[in-house]
Order: structure tokens, then C-alpha cells, then sequence
């Protein structure tokens, strides 16, 4: 009986110590790789911003939306109102895979103030754009208790427009501020496994 524990406990201990020495698999592994990356403006990038109005222009190579002085005499929006501006950018997914794409408006100085607004949930809501330029309640969107906008899902070669609503009622003065664009691959940060 002594014998069988014996040769027992030593196959256990052979055994566990093949696990603790592991598989004959590598633990590490040092390469040399080449990187090569493009930096390019923001209508050639993976997520593409062009300028489709005049309130939005490529400056530097980058998207600036500008609501205040232009060419035509006009040097701002109405005090005490909400104004409205259709098809102000468009969004391209020029990248390989489907996005998520997120405005996040938290570098405003008044971010419940900003609503930006993909076609496709304007069309949702009103069925008319850009042709109907009323937008509906900014309650249906959640806008003033949101930080961000959603821009939606993006599939690979397919755009949007943007347009973007601008709450100045009680207000006399609305500074600007940055907008971040957070973009996500749709199926993970890997694409699809398919």
C-alpha cells in the first residue's frame, strides 16, 4: 500500500511540475517591426470632416465650424433664440471598418447650449432634411442634459451631414470652445472576428 502512495505522490509531483515548468511554450519574444504612419487633413483621414457650409472651413488642415462674422454682413445668431444650421460638415468613414462616433462637446464653454446632429436622427424625428429647417424639440434629443452627441454608427465608405443647433435664449454673449470627435470600431477594438 506504502508502494502505490509512493509511486502516486511521484507521478503528482512529475505532473505538477511539468505544469510549473510549462508547456515548452516561449515567454518572450523581442522583434524589430517597421511602423508607418500619415498624418493627412481632416477630409483625407480615416474619419474624414469636410466643410459643406460656410460656417465650416479647413483651417491648418483641420475642421473649424465658425458661427460669427462672414462675408455677407452677418456677425452672429439672434440673442435669445435657438438657431438652427443644416448640413454644416459632413463625417466620412474612409477607415476600413464600421464606427461609433461620439461628439463630445465638454471642451464648450456652455455645453448644453451646442446640439450636433447626424441626417440620419434629424431625419428620424422630422422626415425633411435639409429642406425643413425647423428641428424638433431639443428635449427629444436629450440635448440639454447631455455632454455629448451622438453621431451614431458609420459604416466603412458611407458619410453624414451634420447640423447644429446653437441655444442662446437668456443669453447675450456664447463663447466657443473645441469639440473631440471619439470614434469606436463598431465590432470592438479588434474589428470583426468573422
Amino acid at each position: 500500500m506504502q508502494r502505490r502512495k509512493l509511486l502516486v505522490g511521484m507521478g503528482s509531483l512529475v505532473a505538477g511540475g511539468a505544469a510549473a515548468m510549462g508547456t515548452g511554450a516561449f515567454a518572450s519574444v523581442e522583434a524589430t517591426r517597421s511602423v508607418n504612419v500619415s498624418v493627412v487633413g481632416d477630409e483625407s483621414a480615416y474619419l474624414g470632416l469636410e466643410d459643406t457650409s460656410p460656417y465650416a472651413k479647413l483651417s491648418g488642415k483641420q475642421l473649424v465650424l465658425d458661427f460669427g462674422e462672414n462675408n455677407d454682413g452677418g456677425d452672429g445668431i439672434n440673442a435669445d433664440s435657438v438657431t438652427t444650421f443644416d448640413g454644416v460638415f459632413r463625417m466620412e468613414n474612409n477607415g476600413p471598418n464600421d464606427l461609433d462616433i461620439t461628439i463630445d462637446k465638454s471642451g464648450l464653454d456652455n455645453p448644453d447650449r451646442w446640439h450636433f446632429v447626424p441626417k440620419e436622427v434629424y431625419e428620424e424625428y422630422s422626415g425633411s432634411y435639409p429642406e425643413d429647417s425647423f428641428y424638433p424639440s431639443w428635449d427629444d434629443f436629450g440635448g440639454y442634459d447631455t455632454t455629448n452627441a451622438s453621431g451614431g454608427g458609420l459604416d466603412s465608405g458611407d458619410s453624414t451631414l451634420v447640423g447644429v443647433a446653437i441655444d442662446a435664449r437668456d443669453r447675450t454673449n456664447l463663447p466657443g470652445g473645441e469639440i473631440r470627435f471619439a470614434v469606436t470600431d463598431e465590432d470592438g477594438p479588434y474589428g470583426s472576428q468573422s
